[in-house]
């Protein structure tokens, strides 16, 4: 199946985050027919709250997928960004801790990196359709059917050669692939395994330049901050915003606990003071006073959800999952961008390579005769999969799940686990290396595969070694006595 024989292919992308842009700029760039349908309008005109406070922060992972698709150079390329090159702990009020990012991090609201990505895969030929919600597809004929919320609700059918399913993680090509298998009896091709909605909620909170630079005095400008409290099982990581626009305040408690503060502090004023005084001991009370005040305006929305599918699409149907539609995952260990993105990266290699070669080598029941899209979707599906399924058991089975953060999912021997790596690499020198879920959260781009073997296997046992040892070495030293 060489290039030169290859006619044009017809791409229909539903979503237009920053992995779907992603993916149509690198379908481009392959000479493919590409069109993008976003359900909303286009990033810049939200004027929501919610669309422009959430912030991603994408560490080298992220970073790497989107010069990977687009091959433009992250730290270079978005005017609207926040180069961070240190977080801060807040362990207590007299005490914060300051940790180097090397790369640096890269922060901002999410509206403005997918604007700035669909204007780049604009420019590479990509036709961009806004207000354009997915209602059905046709796996027989090939068909999508849109709903064009610009001119009255009208239908619009489009056919594709490849369907590729970017609509995050309430996704509607993963629903409708599912419920179409489903039916059809063929749930070995495809199927949702199990979807888990996290118990956690947060509220965003925007500090002012004037108050921020009264909790950061002496500390880098664009640095992230992090709290968290183990009475309230809650936490707040601020990012800086672009162009001295502040901090942003994330603040995440358990399910419910939020609406609980709010209906005290209607009453008699006084619901937000203990939350946050734990949360925030080292934060003035006229800052507090004013994080309570955007609290009491605004309303608590759920962390998300962790998907587990069966595959990242179906080859013969030529159906593809990239981004948080196929790999959702809650925002506890700051990968949900990061993977997604990786994704998109990883399916950009995928079509050049097939590109280059004209046929997958070393694929089972592939062949040169298959048809384009079952290459790319079978080629993506084996070098992506087992990957983003290690991804969403990190995020659930690690620090950082369910109601408690942690609690729930870390008992007493995973906290010891974590613990006894960290005095092993501190006293090997680094020899051994840190927890694989720290690794993580501090920006390592350790494949998640490997960080899943580490966390769930390799340092079990080490630390179960290590235990062994130290009891054996303690009851041989009473004995001689």
């Amino acid at each position: 199946m060489g290039e030169e024989t290859r006619k044009k292919q017809r791409v229909v992308i539903v979503g237009g985050g920053p992995s779907g842009a992603a993916c149509a700029k690198a379908l481009a760039d392959a000479g493919e027919d590409v069109r993008l349908f976003e359900a909303y309008q286009h990033p810049e005109s939200i004027e929501k709250n919610s669309p422009a406070a959430y912030v991603i922060a994408l560490g080298i992972r992220g970073q790497r997928g989107i010069k990977i698709a687009t091959g433009i150079e992250p730290l270079e390329a978005f005017p609207n960004a926040v180069i961070s090159r240190h977080l801060v702990r807040h362990i207590h009020p007299k005490k914060n801790k300051t940790m180097k990012r090397d790369p640096p991090g890269l922060i901002m609201p999410r509206k403005f990196m997918a604007s700035h990505l669909l204007n780049v895969a604009e420019k590479a030929g990509v036709d961009v359709f806004y207000q354009h919600r997915l209602v059905d597809f046709d796996l027989t004929k090939k068909i999508a059917t849109f709903q064009d919320a610009q001119n009255g609700g009208a239908v619009k059918e489009v056919p594709y050669d490849l369907l590729i399913g970017a609509d995050g993680s309430n996704s509607a090509v993963r629903t409708l692939l599912h419920d179409k298998k489903k039916m059809s009896g063929n749930e070995k091709d495809f199927s949702v395994v199990r979807i888990e909605q996290d118990s956690m909620e947060y509220q965003v909170c925007v500090l002012p330049p004037s108050e921020a630079a009264s909790v950061y005095e002496g500390l880098p400008e664009t640095s992230s901050h992090a709290w968290n409290n183990k009475t309230y099982n809650s936490i707040c990581i601020a990012f800086p915003l672009p162009q001295n626009g502040g901090h942003l305040f994330p603040v995440v408690f358990p399910e419910g606990k939020l609406k609980e503060f709010k209906e005290q502090h209607a009453k008699d004023g006084t619901g937000y003071d203990e939350p946050l005084r734990s949360l925030f001991p080292d934060l003035s009370d006229t800052v507090k006073k004013h994080l309570a005040d955007q609290l009491m305006l605004g309303e608590p929305a759920n962390g998300g959800k962790c998907i587990w599918c069966s595959s990242l699409g179906s080859p013969k149907d030529g159906v593809v999952l990239v981004g948080d539609s196929g790999h959702g995952m809650w925002p506890s260990l700051g990968q949900g961008a990061n993977c997604a993105l990786e994704s998109a990266g990883v399916f950009a290699e995928t079509i050049r390579d097939i590109a280059s070669s004209g046929k997958v080598a070393g694929e089972e029941g592939t062949s040169s005769t298959s048809s384009w899209p079952e290459l790319v979707v079978n080629e993506f599906q084996r070098r992506r999969h087992k990957d983003v399924l290690a991804a969403v058991d990190l995020t659930y089975g690690g620090i950082g799940g369910r109601q408690s953060r942690g609690r729930l999912n870390a008992p007493l021997s995973y906290k010891l686990q974590i613990a006894g790596m960290m005095l092993l690499n501190k006293l090997s020198m680094g020899v051994f290396p840190k927890p694989a879920l720290l690794r993580l959260l501090y920006g390592d781009p350790i494949p998640y595969s490997k960080a899943h073997k580490w966390n769930f296997f390799y340092e079990k046992w080490i630390c179960r070694g290590l235990a062994t040892v130290t009891v054996a070495f303690v009851a041989a030293k009473f004995l001689i006595k």
